[in-house]
């Protein structure tokens, strides 16, 4: 398991969720956001529509799987 602290160095809209989620499901590992008390698998459109990206917040990014290492180093890009 890797976790990652990202912090959202970009303004994002709506219209980035399915793009996330479309993305994380390329990898073969869980992907979750943990934000305060919420834990958030970045696979489920549902889930990640709760989600409140706005410059400044900060999140851990956290996969475990086959290719996390790979998935976590893609994925932190799209924040940072």
């Amino acid at each position: 398991m890797i976790r990652r602290t990202i912090e959202v160095k970009k303004e994002f809209g709506g219209d980035i969720i399915p793009y996330l989620v479309q993305s994380a499901c390329h990898y073969n590992c869980a992907l979750h956001i943990e934000e305060g008390s919420r834990n958030i698998n970045m696979k489920s459109i549902m889930g990640m529509t709760i989600l409140r990206l706005s410059r400044g917040c900060s999140f851990d990014l956290v996969a475990e799987g086959a290719d996390e290492q790979l998935a976590i180093s893609e994925l932190a890009g799209c924040f940072e």
